[in-house]
């Protein structure tokens, strides 16, 4: 076609190189000959050699042939070799084509089958069909065209096939991604949501009397507090979906990790009092900056914070550190709570969920929020160490690259985010 002619559409692309119309490039031998292994398994040395004639003559391919005369020889050779195309006869001496094409894996083997055959009728088409072969051929009506169009049409169509396939396993593979993160979100968002709806309850029942204004002043900043914190959850949903599951096409936001330490902090401030808790901040003069999510990053030292309190017997000490250390961004939280064992360290890690796992991994975890946590560092660049010890506390360690753009980010500016 002259180039003149050809539409405008057909070669539309965007400027960023994402998307093309154009069709991905096919290597069908059409625009010049392709190279390929076959091979064919067949009984008779003279019905190899006369489709191996035919092999020779194809203008769209040039192949290298090679016979295998049961199926015991094709097993062999097949695992020396990667082959492009298989030939099966129907009739192999004492055995059938149709058990080759199992062996080999039929539509789920390495290279698309076809059955040749020289039995009249369509049993054996629909026997071989079902086996897993592509195509079937009459050996009667067998010519080098009839053969060279069969033989492309095979690669296409075991290459469209291994597409789809590719495309189901991924489809799969988001959709359990999916269910894996709202499971593991289910714990941040029933947390804040039970003590709004306890504390609520106290007031609303007035369980401490009617004269206990103070208290319920107390209880009334508690639902605050945790409808803050319910209300970033929920943020940080919205972010994610947004972000069609990868958190990779979220802007990332020049931060201070003090801000972050201290709005975390703020939020378990009443749930830490209540309990008995003091939470020391130390915090630097100078500001630790680091490229980040703040909202998903805000979440995670909340979740660690979260369980520091909830595990730490009353009157306990939970401390926050922020410092730059070799070149990254460190928060540490640290209480004299009850402590874990390394076991036990294994086990929080698991993701708290209710879908299959692999063996290894059959086992739910304890729900507590830090396989996210987890997640979130991760997609920062980053990494969560954990030191715990039984009785004695634990201290959990966030180390996030300092000054570093995150692959594909956004860098958004934090005055300008904030005036947006």
């Amino acid at each position: 076609m002259d180039p003149a002619l050809a539409s405008p559409i057909a070669n539309e692309a965007f400027e960023d190189g994402e998307f093309s119309l154009e069709p991905e490039p096919y290597d069908d031998g059409l625009v010049e000959p392709r190279h390929i292994d076959l091979l064919y398994i067949e009984d008779s040395k003279a019905d190899f050699q006369i489709v191996n004639r035919m092999l020779r003559s194809m203008d769209t391919f040039h192949a290298d042939a090679f016979h295998a005369a049961d199926l015991g020889a094709a097993r062999r050779m097949s695992a020396d070799r990667n082959f492009d195309v298989i030939l099966v006869d129907y009739w192999l001496d004492t055995e059938i084509g149709v058990h080759a094409i199992d062996d080999l894996g039929g539509r789920l083997g390495s290279a698309p089958v076809i059955l040749l055959t020289g039995t009249a009728g369509q049993d054996v088409r629909q026997i071989g069909l079902r086996a897993g072969a592509i195509n079937c051929l009459d050996k009667n009506e067998l010519n080098p065209a009839l053969l060279e169009t069969t033989i492309r049409y095979a690669l296409h169509t075991f290459a469209l096939e291994a597409q789809l396939k590719q495309a189901i396993n991924d489809l799969h593979s988001a959709n359990r991604a999916k269910a894996d993160f709202f499971a593991r979100m289910s714990h941040d968002l029933k947390t804040p949501l039970n003590a709004i709806l306890g504390y609520a309850e106290v007031i609303s029942e007035q369980l401490f009397g009617p004269d206990e204004a103070k208290k319920y002043a107390e209880c009334a900043l508690n639902i605050r507090a945790g409808g803050t914190h319910l209300l970033e959850v929920l943020n940080n949903l919205i972010y994610h979906s947004a972000g069609q599951g990868t958190f990779g096409r979220m802007a990332f936001e020049q931060a201070d990790l003090r801000d972050l330490a201290r709005r975390a902090a703020a939020m378990v401030k009443m749930s830490a009092k209540m309990r008995g808790h003091q939470i020391d901040l130390s915090l630097p003069d100078d500001a630790v900056m680091a490229n980040c999510q703040p909202p998903m990053l805000t979440q995670a030292i909340l979740n660690v914070l979260s369980n520091a309190v909830k595990y730490t017997p009353p009157g306990g000490r939970i401390g926050v550190r922020v410092r730059e250390h070799r070149g990254s961004g460190e928060i540490r939280v640290d209480d004299n709570g009850i402590g874990m064992s390394a076991d036990d360290v294994k086990i929080v890690l698991l993701p708290f969920r209710r879908v299959s796992l692999p063996p290894e991994l059959a086992q739910d975890g304890t729900g507590i929020g830090l396989p996210i946590v987890v997640d979130i560092l991760e997609r920062h660049g980053g990494k969560l160490d954990i030191h715990s010890a039984p009785g004695e506390g634990t201290t959990v360690t966030f180390k996030i690259p300092s000054g570093q753009e995150s692959p594909g980010a956004d860098i958004i500016p934090m005055e300008r985010s904030q005036n947006q």
